[in-house]
């Protein structure tokens, strides 16, 4: 099957029985690319340039924000990632004009931004206590620290990503709705965060 004939399916499947089909799919489990496909494919289909229905536009959305959760609790994909496809799907229903109607609480501004801010690895102090070794660790490597110009590169079968680096995926998402929430503490939470990006 494809991703499109995967869509296609999940379209039709009763809210809240996705991990349903999504297990009967995938009995071994689902790769992050497989995620990353569907919801690449919703934001295209929900996006406000292709002229589609305002129901259709509203069930992709839906489905793009149902996906994304049952990804994280499956471990499909990092929360991080989650985090993030989170606040870019919000933000797209941002732009759609009339808004739309129906969408979940986790889809506003307000919404995405609380359940990213809870997705996030680490506290401030220690994001900010790993940024200093991090940046002592670059200023002090040597040659070997750095892949070889024009020399062989064995690449391990698995990437480790960091808390750190998770953390700086989900800040780096967090502008396209702050500008939007409304709720005081869920701002200045958004706001100190951001403040110490700007030393990643």
């Amino acid at each position: 099957m494809t991703i499109d004939s995967d869509l296609r399916e999940m379209r039709g499947v009763v809210e809240g029985q996705l991990a349903d089909w999504v297990s009967r799919r995938f009995p071994d489990g689902t790769s992050p690319q497989w995620w990353l496909s569907i919801f690449e494919s919703l934001e295209i289909s929900a996006t406000p340039f292709r002229e589609v229905t305002a129901d259709r536009r509203a069930e992709d959305l839906n489905l793009a924000a149902e996906s994304i959760l049952l990804a994280v609790k499956l471990g499909g994909v990092r929360a991080a990632i989650g985090a993030y496809w989170m606040l870019r799907i919000a933000a797209l229903a941002l732009r759609v004009e009339p808004p739309v109607s129906g969408l979940p609480q986790i889809l506003t501004p307000d919404g995405s931004a609380e359940w990213a801010l809870q997705q996030i690895p680490l506290t401030r102090e220690r994001a900010i206590a790993e940024l200093e070794t991090r940046r002592a660790e670059y200023l002090n490597a040597d040659e070997e620290f750095y892949a070889p110009v024009c020399g062989e590169v064995t690449l391990a079968d698995e990437v480790a990503f960091s808390r750190l680096q998770d953390v700086e995926l989900i800040l780096s998402a967090f502008p396209w709705v702050c500008s939007r929430v409304e709720n005081k503490e869920i701002e200045s939470e958004i706001r100190s965060w951001l403040e110490i990006k700007r030393g990643f």
